[in-house]
């Protein structure tokens, strides 16, 4: 009887075991527990392949438990370690959700792969204490009762020698019944593999499918287990019919003037072509610097306080896009280059420069050496970081690159462990006025002092930035929340430094007689990573623009997600004219503020027809033009276009502009989907086919 009592409570702990975890890999894809994921709309076949998927994922674990250990309490130890491995990663997968708005998938761990991969490790590190936070802790849940039940059930019995060596399968039958369950296992996972690959043949996701949509689709560890031996141990091959296909279409990108997918209408490139040719080209890529910030005040004890003095004074001689998006994979600050440098978008889950290093795109830098330019880009990182020291020279062709290994350092200003942005600027301006020697300059300075973690980097000092006073007086609170608020301010302490080193960098070209040949362009490489737009909620009498709207009245929360998604990948762009005789009222170019929605695509199309450059291929749209577009996250599938943000992936959406209530209904929404799904696919083909000539 006390045999049978025990059991019973052995197979409670099995059967929570089984339950809790199959539980986890369901909520894993919820969006009441990770609103930002968008998941797909899911299907009965979705849901049970799934089921069926994680679970002969769990029974391969029970069978081999009965196999590897013969008693029921070391089974249970084993099981139980199983769940708390499971649970950590779990959390690391919400953090990383949190912070990427997408699933991790083995690919991107080409990121450590690179000969800088310590150096992104040790990023890492820094900033997980500021992640773990917003951790969801309740995956948690799944080893706090496993642990439970397994001191109740068995650790506390473990001095009775006849329960400690007790085993409800023994003998030969453990052999034949663990074997049994691991085959089963096995066999179901298998199957719910086979039955993905078979209903997603000759469809979109055949090859454009997410992790997300994977594990939707298949099961939590049963992807994960496909994605990591793909990754691991096959190599990517395409039929040459299909790499024919797509050849087909880039002919049609050949020509200026194309039928816009969005209004059927012919657009080409914008009148102002060739208006800056001959002109120097300074092209700064801000580190994570969002648009809101153009124009911002704060109220500081009374006092309203510019975020961006220097990037607001210079709108006056200025063309600046306030709807302009950036599009980032997995590679962020590395894929912002590849995209404003070729105008082709990143797949999302790989990592642009280690995957595809070896085609020969068309790149500004080589653009503008055809009409006598030299070129350089600088970046306060070493040269093996995102393996810039290769791509820079041999992938987007600049003269040089430089970096820490070629920079003037004084130790004593290093910011984050990096030459700080404003001296970076002053060797920018020196350097180029050195090329400028010999004929016009393209100079491409990346900035990198706004890198998170957004800490105090100088702490020794009052003030967080040598030769700056502080945004905020100490113990300023935007919220009332102690982390919250040490990430809001940290941020904006650190925006206001990138902006105070902007202007060093227009000083300095006053001061080298630069500025009347030379024009700037800025532009965001992505966003800051974490949730500020939270700190206009909830302290919306702070803040004042007079350029952004930063006033939120949003009620119901699917709309405030997207809202704030659409606000966080929002990032500047500025063509800047220093010398005020082109860009001006009545000039050539008159100064404006330019609302329709563009892409960090569109970068190398727009400056190519500004500076009368040779394109061959015409990607996004000439921002200069009416021409409407869209633009979207590789990562998650968010697809911007004017007026409305929709998820590629869920089919949410919101329209924020009631101009366009009635355009987008139903039809029309569907329409841009499939834009979107048609333009990813070859865009991402151009890379992942190699169509691009590979270098020898």
């Amino acid at each position: 009887m006390e045999t049978k009592k025990m059991n019973k409570k052995k197979m409670i702990f099995i059967l929570a075991f089984v339950f809790l975890h199959i539980l986890s890999s369901y909520l894993i894809t919820a969006d009441f527990v990770f609103p930002d994921i968008n998941p797909y709309p899911r299907t009965f076949f979705m849901f049970i392949n799934s089921f069926f998927g994680d679970f002969g994922f769990i029974i391969l674990f029970l069978g081999l438990a009965i196999l590897i250990f013969k008693t029921d309490y070391k089974r249970a130890k084993f099981l139980m370690i199983t769940s708390i491995f499971f649970c950590v990663l779990y959390i690391g997968l919400s953090v990383y959700i949190f912070y990427y708005k997408t699933f991790f998938s083995f690919y991107n761990l080409q990121t450590f792969k690179t000969p800088a991969g310590d150096q992104a490790f040790v990023f890492l590190v820094k900033a997980l204490p500021g992640l773990l936070v917003k951790a969801k802790y309740i995956f948690l849940l799944p080893a706090a009762v496993i642990i439970t039940l397994y001191i109740l059930l068995f650790f506390r019995n473990r001095k009775n020698q006849e329960f400690f060596k007790s085993s409800v399968v023994g003998g030969l039958n453990r052999l034949y019944i663990g074997t049994l369950m691991l085959s089963i296992g096995l066999l179901m996972m298998g199957n719910s593999l086979s039955a993905y690959i078979v209903d997603i043949d000759d469809t979109w996701y055949e090859d454009n499918a997410t992790p997300i949509y994977g594990v939707q689709a298949t099961g939590f560890f049963n992807y994960y287990l496909y994605d990591a031996y793909s990754y691991f141990f096959t190599d990517e091959i395409y039929p040459e019919e299909k790499k024919k296909e797509v050849l087909e279409k880039l002919e049609q990108y050949k020509n200026s003037e194309q039928v816009n997918p969005i209004d059927g209408k012919v657009y080409g490139n914008s009148p102002y072509g060739d208006i800056f040719a001959g002109k120097n080209l300074i092209m700064v890529q801000m580190e994570s610097v969002n648009n809101f910030v153009i124009g911002l005040t704060i109220d500081v004890n009374g006092e309203a306080v510019e975020v961006t003095p220097n990037l607001n004074r210079i709108l006056k001689n200025s063309v600046y896009f306030n709807n302009y998006y950036h599009s980032v994979g997995i590679g962020n600050t590395s894929d912002a280059e590849f995209t404003a440098l070729t105008g082709i978008i990143p797949v999302g889950k790989n990592l642009t420069v280690t995957s595809y290093f070896d085609g020969d795109y068309e790149t500004l830098p080589k653009l503008f050496r055809e009409k006598g330019y030299s070129s350089f880009s600088v970046h306060a990182n070493i040269g093996a970081f995102y393996e810039r020291g290769k791509t820079h020279p041999h992938l987007y062709e600049f003269d040089e690159h430089y970096s820490t290994e070629k920079l003037d350092i004084d130790p004593e200003k290093l910011l984050h462990t990096f030459l700080n942005d404003a001296d970076m600027f002053r060797q920018t301006v020196a350097l180029m006025e050195e090329y400028a020697q010999d004929g016009p300059v393209f100079a491409f300075p990346i900035t990198i002092s706004n890198h998170t973690p957004y800490n105090k980097p100088l702490e020794s000092e009052d003030n967080w930035f040598s030769g700056k006073e502080n945004l905020f007086p100490d113990g300023f609170k935007l919220v009332d929340s102690i982390i919250d608020n040490a990430q809001y301010t940290g941020y904006l302490e650190h925006v206001s430094y990138t902006d105070y080193a902007l202007g060093v960098l227009f000083d300095s070209l006053e001061e080298k007689g630069l500025a009347d040949d030379t024009i700037v362009i800025l532009y965001g490489d992505h966003g800051c990573g974490i949730d500020i737009f939270e700190m206009f909620i909830e302290s919306p009498e702070l803040f004042a623009n007079e350029i952004n709207d930063v006033s939120f009245s949003v009620e119901d929360q699917l709309s405030k997600r997207l809202l704030q998604r659409r606000f966080l990948q929002n990032v500047p762009f500025i063509i800047y004219d220093p010398s005020g005789e082109i860009i001006k009222e009545g000039g050539d170019l008159e100064p404006q503020v330019v609302s329709l929605v563009r892409g960090t695509n569109c970068t190398a199309r727009t400056v190519a027809n500004l500076f009368g450059l040779d394109s061959k291929y015409y990607f996004g749209v000439d921002a200069l033009t009416d021409a409407p577009t869209f633009t979207y996250n590789p990562r998650n599938h968010d697809i911007y276009v004017d007026g409305m943000i929709i998820s590629g992936q869920s089919e949410d959406y919101f329209i924020f502009d009631e101009e366009y209530v009635s355009i987008y209904d139903e039809d029309k929404r569907k329409e841009i989907l499939e834009i979107f799904h048609d333009y990813k696919d070859f865009n991402d083909k151009l890379l992942k086919y190699k169509v691009f000539v590979s270098k020898d």
